[in-house]
Parts: C-alpha cells; sequence; structure tokens
C-alpha cells in the first residue's frame, strides 16, 4: 500500500479549530497537506501517537512550506522522538500561511508500515 492521510477540522467554537491527521504506511520522509486553514493563527497544542507499526518513536513537525527544514518554516517542532507525543504550547505559536496550508511531517523511525494519529488545536487569527 501507498502512504495515505486523512486530514478532518472540526470548529470547537469560538476561533478554535481541532485538525485531525490519520497517516497509514507513514515512513520518516511522509508528509500531509492540511488546507482549509485560517491563514494566520495559533498553534495551541500537538498531539501525537504512533497507533502500529515497526517504528519505535515519532517526532512531528509542522511547518508553512513543503519538505521544509528550515527553521523559519518551521512552525512547531518536537523536542525528544517517543511513541506518544503531547506538546502544550505557552505561549501559543503563531504561524502565517498565505494560502491557509501547512504541512505536517510525523518523522516515523521505522520503515513505511506505521499508522500515526495527530491532533492540533490551532486558534484562528491572532
Amino acid at each position: 500500500m501507498a502512504y495515505a492521510a486523512s486530514i478532518t477540522i472540526t470548529e470547537l467554537g469560538g476561533r478554535d479549530l481541532l485538525v485531525q491527521i490519520s497517516e497509514t504506511e507513514a515512513a520518516a520522509a511522509s508528509e500531509a497537506t492540511i488546507t482549509g486553514l485560517p491563514t494566520k493563527g495559533l498553534v495551541i497544542s500537538q498531539l501525537a501517537d504512533l497507533t502500529a507499526g515497526s517504528a519505535t518513536t515519532i517526532d512531528p513537525r509542522l511547518t508553512t512550506a513543503s519538505g521544509s527544514t528550515l527553521s523559519v518554516q518551521t512552525v512547531v517542532e518536537n523536542g525528544t522522538a517517543a511513541a506518544t507525543v503531547s506538546n502544550l504550547a505557552d505561549p501559543a505559536v503563531p504561524y502565517y500561511s498565505a494560502t491557509g496550508t501547512l504541512y505536517h511531517k510525523s518523522v516515523v523511525s521505522g520503515s513505511s508500515d506505521n499508522s500515526v494519529t495527530t491532533v492540533y488545536i490551532i486558534k484562528a487569527g491572532w
């Protein structure tokens, strides 16, 4: 099978959004494209779980450009790779994307047989 990512954006009320990403056949370089976001926002939390596969850890990151490793395009980057990641931003991390698109990588440690579920809480606007 090939890499697949299912992305759901749910309005929680007010300016709060829940972005859920479900990935299958994820590998280290697999990337999910999140469209339909506000052009300006605040990332409040990043939660991720490695749910299946041969990998032992994930090290998720959220960027404003596809394939980017540049710090100026990184919105949220995990500190220590683990099977379960829970990062609460205090203060919240601002981002700007002219197209309302962000890019997520789980950066799994194993081959391409991994399933990962990630949740971002985002507040629209600054």
